[in-house]
């Protein structure tokens, strides 16, 4: 049996771990997120309980996190033995596969073009439900061109819409898109993802599990915050588009580890 793991964290999940307290129910959807994230896939719960242990996380917290989670519909668990298995239900597996373009996939492409709406209230604005509407203001936003087959038609009345080709983003849009406090989060999230990449790997497979869940909570728990739109508008310098650069690679680095092969190792 591995020994439990260190009261002091290593460099590297120490870092990641002063990116952004943890909510353990939050840690819990993306562990399942990524080592389950198909139909029928599991997560032995010692499995889960030593991955949320090397991120400080108490089993106190995590029994209050899995009976919420439960109790909203977001996980289901059999027996297996004497130990509990963990999965996502079909509705949670839905919304984490809904945003998984969007926490694993590429930067978005810059588009060709974009849109300006406006809008005659505020209220009126919450007919462009779109992913990739940028809300400048209550009355104002951003829409890439080309978001579906009939360009303006994409756009419901009583809105109005004008191709407009904008040129570098001003300093007031960047604070009004990404406001300090999350590009200083991001900017901190990347050195962080840095030093993961960086530093040799540990050999505990558990621990590299622990690694790689912890990076890819904190870049999910920032980038679903906002939609893709502002990352295609803010280009690849911006520290967001930089911090989704070091996710993948830390991802690359520690691949998916099978999660009955982690319950082997215990």
């Amino acid at each position: 049996m591995e020994d439990r793991p260190p009261l002091d964290p290593p460099p590297a999940m120490s870092a990641l771990l002063e990116c952004g307290t943890l909510k353990t129910w939050s840690v819990i959807v993306t562990i399942l997120g990524d080592l389950a994230g198909a139909p029928e896939a599991h997560v032995p719960g010692p499995v889960l309980s030593a991955l949320t242990e090397r991120m400080g996380l108490r089993g106190q917290a995590m029994r209050v996190a899995l009976h919420r989670l439960r109790r909203d519909g977001w996980i289901t668990s059999s027996r297996d033995g004497r130990a509990s298995r963990y999965m996502l239900t079909g509705h949670g597996l839905a919304l984490t596969l809904s945003v998984s373009d969007q926490v694993y996939g590429a930067a978005p492409p810059a588009p060709q073009g974009w849109r300006i709406v406006l809008a005659p209230s505020g209220e009126a604005m919450t007919a462009l439900d779109h992913p990739d509407a940028i809300l400048i203001a209550p009355r104002v936003a951003l829409l890439p061109e080309g978001t579906g087959p009939n360009g303006a038609e994409d756009v419901p009345a009583p809105l109005l819409a004008w191709d407009v080709a904008p040129g570098a983003v001003p300093g007031w849009l960047g604070e009004t898109l990404a406001p300090p406090d999350i590009t200083h989060a991001y900017a901190r999230l990347t050195r962080a993802l840095a030093l993961a990449a960086e530093v040799p790997l540990p050999p505990s497979p558990l621990d590299r599990a622990a690694l790689r869940v912890l990076a890819l909570h904190q870049w999910r728990r920032l980038v679903l915050r906002h939609g893709p739109g502002p990352e295609a508008l803010m280009g690849a310098q911006w520290p967001g588009a930089k911090a989704r650069s070091g996710l993948t690679r830390v991802m690359q680095i520690i691949p998916r580890p099978d999660p009955c092969a982690l319950a082997e190792s215990l």
